[in-house]
């Protein structure tokens, strides 16, 4: 999926993380929740929404008191990304990708936008960059924004921040190149643990055929193989970005 020479540290590799990165993430299903009392449910629904809480709270325990949410090494790491970008860029005359805006927890993908703006622009092509937004309904809408022009509150309810700009509408997936999509955890296989509302497994399969997906999450919420239960209507990702390195799953 790239054809860089020189990829950035694997997420395997064991130098220590760029980035402050939430504690380890506990999938067993038979351990104790944060309390040390109950066990994680094996029903897949209460399994994953525990799951979540555990990861939302090590976030926040991670990254109270700090601002650096790895933005030096995403962009390190995600350098693999752009000879095909640029290849688009130089034959298309544009490139759209699909990022978002993350939250004050999430890791700063918005860094890796502007590494892409920067190579599109200094092939003189143009960026365009869609950013989930609330449609009041099952679907995302998509908003044609810049990043560099800031925010505001989005009035969906849990959606957190949204880009000023035009509207897409809800197929705009369509015309991306690059989807750069949140997680709270991927595993190795490629299953990706959303924030459950289920928008994205609704999106994706809007995207064209080879259009890869990349979720972006801190290093050590990259699981191992198999410790995510996949149901039927999640769809698995083509890679995991880190600030840690760049990982791309085999089809």
């Amino acid at each position: 999926m790239d054809d860089a020479t020189t990829p950035p540290p694997s997420p395997d590799a064991a130098a220590a993380p760029r980035d402050p990165a939430p504690g380890p993430v506990d999938v067993d299903p038979a351990s104790t929740d944060s309390a040390g009392t109950d066990p994680v449910s094996t029903d897949p629904v209460s399994a994953k929404k525990e799951l979540r809480r555990r990861i939302r709270a090590a976030r926040s325990a991670a990254l109270a008191g700090t601002e650096d949410r790895g933005a030096d090494g995403l962009r390190d790491a995600a350098a693999p990304l752009l000879p095909r970008l640029r290849e688009i860029a130089r034959e298309a005359g544009s490139v759209t990708i699909s990022a978002f805006w993350p939250s004050p927890s999430e890791p700063d993908v918005l860094a890796v936008v502007a590494l892409v703006r920067e190579m599109v622009e200094t092939e003189g092509a143009a960026l365009h960059v869609l950013f989930p937004a609330a449609s009041g309904g099952e679907m995302l809408d998509w908003i044609d924004g810049d990043e560099r022009e800031g925010a505001e509150p989005s009035t969906g309810r849990g959606f957190g921040d949204e880009p000023r700009g035009e509207r897409a509408g809800a197929d705009a997936l369509s015309r991306a190149d690059l989807v750069l999509a949140p997680a709270l955890a991927v595993d190795r296989d490629g299953t990706r643990l959303g924030h459950g509302g289920g928008y994205y497994d609704r999106a994706l399969p809007h995207r064209r055929p080879g259009t890869p997906v990349v979720a972006v999450v801190h290093p050590v919420e990259l699981l191992e193989p198999g410790a995510l239960v996949r149901e039927a209507h999640d769809e698995p990702v083509d890679g995991v970005l880190t600030a840690d390195g760049l990982l791309l799953l085999e089809a």
